[in-house]
């Protein structure tokens, strides 16, 4: 929260210094370009962001999950950590080796959710 804040001073901040020179330095229109580009630019990366913490709040949630021994319904599969590992580096689950039935099948978590 405080981050964005302050995010929103800085860019407050410098369109008021933008707007502070002299308009036969910097025509209105392009101090009006330059404000419309800052906050378009602005709100799309507020939105962006927040829906990519969403996206990690959730996989955090399903994972929490998953190492409790919960089951996550994958599709048509239920993923639980006895079959099941967690790979870190692509977001995935990955069957454990014993069973063979289930080898070379990836799973990735943003397809999952919880099971009820």
């Amino acid at each position: 929260m405080v981050r964005e804040v302050i995010f929103f001073l800085g860019i407050a901040i410098f369109l008021g210094a933008i707007w502070m020179i002299k308009d036969e330095n910097i025509s209105k229109k392009i101090k009006i370009i330059i404000t419309v580009v800052i906050i378009s630019s602005g709100i799309f990366a507020y939105i962006y962001e927040t829906k990519k913490l969403d996206t990690a709040d959730k996989n955090l949630q399903l994972l929490a999950e998953f190492r409790q021994g919960k089951s996550l319904a994958c599709g048509d599969i239920n993923v639980t950590n006895e079959k099941f590992n967690y790979e870190f580096g692509t977001s995935c689950f990955m069957p454990k080796r014993e069973f063979k039935e289930l080898s070379g099948l990836v799973i990735k978590i943003s397809d999952c959710e919880s099971a009820k």
